[in-house]
């Protein structure tokens, strides 16, 4: 059956999945090494830090991340604050009289990448030599500020930033956006040969080596901004660490639209920031390449029913049931050691497909949909005029 052009298409199809399906299962042994190195912070000394959040319309409770947020800070940190509009942090500073907080209205447009638009904006009120930059979809435990900032210390570390997980997804497209930080980000984290980006979701670093590569305006028009920080910093001679702490995000609200959007701009994303590691990600979906590889194997059986048997047709649904398997079986040991909840296989074989088929479009993509624009965006990232 392997001797004819189907055949061979099949069995490399086939073969591709079960690389993709090995790689889930070892980046989940690799993902429990790594959490077992967390320590709690033992009430470990430090420097004041000043904590960034550049808050992000839509966000759902944003007053309850702000304060789960400044509950995981000292006293003495500063609370700095980047809002659309003053109204957006009325009675924080009621809330925590003992916290030093800075609320920075700050304009639209200051670059074409919005966050980074109010980062430069932010950075002429910091006060203290040492940042830490939190999304405003965060959600921190009550410890994680504490921990993340006593591991800052312990490792030595230049830079620390920390991956995430999801908390419970209360929709199908909540679910679909969540399930590839599971089947994509976590494995390519535990698989890259080094840390040479940063995660935009939760990144400590020090002032000076933000001015050192020409302050937030390097990244004013950088679409994958968190990995073009990472770039220039270890470019300039500073090491980045993945912190063994997960700090987990709310899921925003989102239709199917906003869903496949925000899918779409997120491998334009990867393709921008590594094209040549973007190539290999269809290996971890897995899926998209099995069902093909499965189904175009059919067809020479088809061919010879009458003197084929049953044979090969069993011989290739057990192959590729057990690669199915043990795809499932890595990500869901993946989820379970981050504490996210399990799903339903179907709906990871749904996502993996959207994932592909959005991975795919990114090869060809000059925009992006982005903060309620659609954003023209160049080979590498750059980010051109927004249009409405």
């Amino acid at each position: 059956m392997m001797s004819n052009p189907a055949g061979i298409i099949s069995l490399t199809c086939i073969t591709l999945a079960a690389a993709g399906a090995v790689l889930r299962v070892v980046a989940a042994v690799k993902l429990r090494a790594h959490l077992r190195r967390a320590r709690p912070s033992g009430g470990a000394d430090g420097p004041a830090l000043t904590l960034w959040r550049a808050l992000k319309p839509g966000v759902p409770a944003p007053n309850a991340k702000l304060d789960a947020l400044i509950a995981g800070s000292r006293p003495g940190d500063q609370i700095l604050i980047g809002a659309n509009d003053a109204g957006e942090c009325a009675g924080l500073r009621e809330r925590w009289p003992d916290r030093d907080i800075t609320i920075v209205v700050c304009e639209p447009g200051r670059a074409e990448n919005p966050k980074i638009g109010k980062f430069i904006q932010m950075a002429p009120h910091a006060r203290h030599g040492r940042w830490l930059l939190a999304d405003s979809e965060a959600m921190p435990g009550p410890d994680f500020v504490e921990n993340f900032r006593a591991e800052w210390e312990r490792t030595g570390a230049d830079v620390l930033t920390a991956g995430y997980r999801f908390h419970e997804p209360r929709t199908l497209e909540q679910l679909l956006d969540s399930l590839p930080a599971a089947t994509t980000l976590w494995p390519g984290l535990m698989l890259a040969p080094r840390m040479d980006f940063t995660l935009g979701a939760c990144v400590a670093l020090r002032a000076d080596d933000v001015r050192g590569i020409g302050g937030w305006q390097a990244l004013a028009d950088e679409l994958a901004e968190d990995h073009q920080l990472g770039r220039l910093l270890t470019r300039a001679g500073r090491r980045i660490a993945l912190s063994s702490h997960v700090l987990t995000l709310d899921c925003d609200p989102l239709t199917m639209t906003d869903m496949l959007r925000h899918h779409h701009r997120m491998a334009v994303t990867y393709r921008a920031a590594a094209p040549l590691g973007a190539i290999g990600l269809p290996l971890l979906h897995c899926f998209p390449l099995l069902v093909p590889g499965f189904l175009i194997g059919l067809l020479p059986w088809f061919a010879h029913i009458p003197h084929a048997g049953i044979g090969p047709i069993v011989v290739l649904s057990g192959i590729c049931f057990v690669v199915g398997a043990v795809a499932i079986a890595g990500t869901f040991a993946t989820m379970k050691l981050l504490g996210t909840p399990r799903t339903m296989p179907g709906m990871e074989m749904v996502s993996s497909v959207i994932e592909s088929a959005c991975w795919l479009c990114a090869w060809f993509s000059r925009r992006v949909y982005w903060a309620g624009k659609w954003r023209r965006v160049g080979w590498r990232g750059r980010l051109g005029r927004a249009k409405h």
